[in-house]
């Protein structure tokens, strides 16, 4: 038990202190998920779901704390540039840009119900705020850029119940971009 805490008093006092690698400049000791999705520019919940699915080849955390898993860098730095020269980022996945875009067109369609009916738009409301997860999860790609400003725009944390006209305005403001975020990947990158 001794040497644990010798160990663990040796860990976090010099946790944040950068190691200088003559190749690649600054580097890090340890890793968490914050700073691996840091290091390949990616969101905490990619990262995240990669490790949880043991996906993309991530190596197993060398520690588990309270505060979640631990990577030494000479563990997970090679991964981590693996990754980055194979640009190995899937692409947000088709199926997630459709199902978003579909159930954002079913909030508006509820939201221009006169009178509202409660319960449809209750589901319609909750059907989107499902995804969010999976939106915020998404790789920064341009379709997942897209989703991501799409649902920032509605502003779904606010309480429908005490403004139903606010969200109803930013619902039909959004709509001009589900034509952009829904258009097949060959006309979206033709744009760009």
């Amino acid at each position: 038990m001794r040497d644990d805490k010798r160990v663990f008093s040796q860990t976090t006092s010099a946790h944040y202190t950068p190691v200088v690698d003559n190749e690649d400049g600054v580097r890090r000791r340890y890793y968490g998920i914050a700073e691996i999705a840091d290091s390949l520019g990616l969101g905490r919940q990619l990262v995240t779901v990669w490790r949880k699915r043991r996906s993309h080849g991530m190596p197993e955390p060398d520690a588990e704390l309270a505060s979640g898993p631990l990577w030494l860098g000479a563990t997970v730095e090679p991964w981590i540039d693996r990754v980055r020269a194979k640009d190995e980022v899937e692409p947000t996945p088709r199926d997630l840009v459709l199902r978003t875009c579909r159930r954002v067109l079913r909030l508006a369609v509820a939201l221009l119900d006169d009178p509202a009916r409660t319960r449809v738009l209750s589901q319609a409301l909750h059907e989107v705020r499902e995804l969010l997860p999976a939106v915020e999860a998404a790789p920064p790609d341009a379709a997942g850029t897209a989703l991501r400003a799409l649902v920032k725009s509605l502003d779904l944390d606010a309480d429908p119940g005490a403004d139903l006209d606010g969200l109803r305005r930013r619902v039909l403001a959004a709509l001009p971009a589900i034509a952009g975020v829904a258009e097949p990947d060959e006309r979206r990158a033709g744009r760009a």
